[in-house]
């Protein structure tokens, strides 16, 4: 198989190749079963959704992320987005930090100086490099587009407080800094996005 892009064929195969190398991602697949792809539409809307889902729950950001659906008439588009401005995503549940991220990023989108079609075309730490440098979204926004939206293999989105807590319910380890994360993640290259899904999973399944 190719490493360019994971489907739901791949990522089974994936799995069990991780599972192979590593003792407790094979407990997971044991319990759990390969991982969902969590395949996202690689929109304007994701990037929406991505912001709302910074430092808060995802079934909060999904409440609000819906209620913006609604008020969008279906269709959550750069256009609508500006069209309802900071007084219309306030009143769906947007902090005010959060509209001004969505706004900007809006306005980025129409004005052509963001082109989120053309990332699919772009390696990964140009992609990365492209989206941190938009208003609000850092290295986790960038690492959670790149998993869901494009399907890349090996992106590890060493911030995600999910992510850390399953590393640890894993194998008991102390993953307190980010560069503990990435000496336990070394293992999985070059399917981090993977491994990532599966922990996941162990860690969602714990809840």
């Amino acid at each position: 198989m190719t490493t360019g892009q994971l489907n739901a064929k791949n990522i089974a195969v994936v799995a069990k190749k991780l599972s192979q190398a590593d003792p407790s991602l094979a407990r997971v697949l044991d319990l759990h079963g390969a991982p969902p792809l969590w395949k996202r539409p690689a929109t304007f809307a994701t990037f929406v959704r991505i912001i709302l889902e910074q430092q808060v729950s995802l079934a909060s950001a999904k409440s609000t992320f819906d209620k913006l659906r609604i008020a969008c008439e279906g269709k959550i588009t750069p256009q609508s987005v500006s069209e309802l401005g900071d007084d219309g995503l306030r009143a769906v549940g947007f902090s005010r930090q959060k509209s001004r991220y969505a706004i900007a990023l809006a306005e980025e989108v129409v004005e052509r100086r963001f082109k989120i079609a053309s990332l699919r075309h772009r390696g990964d730490d140009e992609v990365r490099g492209l989206i941190t440098q938009r208003l609000g979204l850092g290295n986790w926004s960038a690492d959670v587009y790149l998993m869901m939206a494009l399907c890349r293999p090996d992106v590890l989105p060493v911030g995600d407080l999910g992510l850390v807590k399953g590393m640890m319910q894993l194998d008991g380890g102390d993953y307190d800094s980010s560069e503990k994360v990435l000496r336990r993640a070394e293992a999985w290259r070059p399917y981090r996005s993977v491994a990532c899904r599966m922990v996941w999973q162990l860690y969602l399944g714990n809840r």
